[in-house]
């Protein structure tokens, strides 16, 4: 959890100018062991312009594939050499064999079947199906044969009424965002996901849905689920299911020793019990998003301790992680809002010291602790760059300074890539 600032890395990336300088109050000894680094932005979408090249998405499967190209998911399997065909990431890169084509359905032949009558039955010419299949004569045709038939109308890898759905980053990494959007052929009644065991909250937002979920810095790298339900205003239903790969994050470490005074700061009871009434304040959920471009510095000053960086503290009497950046500041020092939001708390917490947590709208909230004043109360409005308090060395700090935290989805996370670019 949050401490006080250790000394700053000389070959760290630039911050913003400092206004501020640290007062010299040497309550404790910070023994930073490996320089923290932040994680690495959101990778892109991959892309390809090779029309052979596909990359997975929420809800494909290696039969979906192969209804697309025409070929059968053995095909797939073997071209890609997949060793498990069932078990598809989301992001996975598939090589086809033919051109991906919503315009192809696949048809296995039966007993007594010709040529005319599975034209017939599909709505399209014996000669297209000839055509298409590359047939010597009409009546080629053997039991347990697979047809590529041509379809007139659009066909949708998805079910309805999904149209799309994309996760970035493909593979994200602890600490970061990740974005979902869906996007459907009909209006919804309801929308919701799981990811991982996390829900997926869905706002409305320039004519699709979309979730943004928090990468704890904790969370273990491996594959997860991820699941959407869509229900349309008429009652039609359906669910898409995928595997998500979550990748480590780079983190550094430190080594901390508090002194006699805070030492009971580092029960575990204490720990637990703040954290359970910032996870109720944190699962709040708005669909009105208050914020507009990325986030601001809440003061201009020095980054001396990175999010994710694993904590020693007291010789492993609590062993934690940084779940914001300290920025260097004297006691006294104003701090402004990140972004426009509500004040959903301002109050004293034994391990954050005095904090405020603005709600910004679609599970996002900014927390801003250790400060010595506030200017602001619970339910007030403010605005990006107003003052809401001031900073200070409450709760379990090593040093004046302001700890600040993004929370996304109810997890805190790498606030640094939000505050160069704007959350979706």
């Amino acid at each position: 959890m949050p401490a006080a600032s250790p000394t700053p890395d000389p070959n760290a990336p630039p911050q913003p100018p400092v206004e501020a300088q640290p007062a010299e109050l040497p309550t404790a000894v910070i023994e930073v062991v490996a320089t923290p680094e932040p994680t690495e932005t959101p990778i892109p979408l991959p892309r390809s312009n090779d029309p052979l090249v596909r990359f997975v998405q929420v809800g494909e499967t290696l039969n979906s594939l192969a209804a697309q190209s025409g070929f059968s998911a053995s095909d797939l399997a073997l071209r890609n050499r997949l060793t498990n065909p069932h078990l598809l990431l989301v992001g996975q890169q598939i090589r086809m064999p033919a051109a991906p084509s919503n315009n192809i359905q696949l048809y296995r032949v039966s007993a007594g079947d010709t040529l005319v009558s599975i034209a017939a039955q599909y709505g399209v010419s014996p000669h297209a199906l000839r055509r298409t299949n590359d047939l010597p004569c009409s009546a080629c045709l053997v039991f347990g044969q697979i047809l590529r038939v041509p379809q007139t109308g659009v066909a949708s890898n998805l079910p309805e009424p999904f149209k799309r759905i994309e996760v970035l980053p493909v593979v994200p990494r602890q600490g970061e965002v990740i974005v979902v959007r869906v996007a459907a052929r009909a209006p919804l009644q309801q929308i919701t996901g799981m990811l991982a065991d996390r829900p997926l909250r869905f706002a409305q937002k320039n004519g699709e849905y979309i979730a943004l979920s928090g990468v704890s810095a904790l969370q273990e790298p491996g594959v997860y689920p991820i699941a959407i339900r869509a229900i349309t205003q008429n009652g039609l239903a359906s669910v898409v299911q995928g595997r998500l790969q979550v990748g480590a994050g780079r983190f550094g470490y430190e080594n901390l020793s508090l002194s006699a005074k805070l030492m009971p700061l580092l029960e575990p009871q204490v720990n637990q019990e703040e954290r359970a009434e910032l996870d109720a304040i944190f699962s709040d959920f708005s669909g009105t998003q208050w914020w507009q471009g990325p986030l601001q510095w809440p003061i201009k000053s020095k980054i001396v301790s990175y999010y994710g960086t694993r904590r020693n503290f007291n010789r492993g009497k609590l062993n934690t992680f940084h779940s914001g950046i300290d920025l260097s500041a004297r006691v006294g020092t104003p701090v402004k809002a990140a972004a426009p939001g509500r004040v959903t708390a301002a109050q004293a917490f034994p391990i954050r010291g005095n904090a405020i947590i603005l709600d910004h709208g679609r599970g996002v909230f900014t927390v801003y602790c250790h400060l010595s004043k506030f200017e602001v109360e619970v339910g007030q409005i403010v605005n990006a760059g107003d003052v809401i308090g001031y900073t200070g060395n409450t709760g379990r700090s090593l040093g004046p300074h302001l700890h600040f935290e993004l929370a996304v989805g109810g997890v805190t996370v790498n606030p640094l890539a939000w505050l160069e670019r704007e959350l979706p």
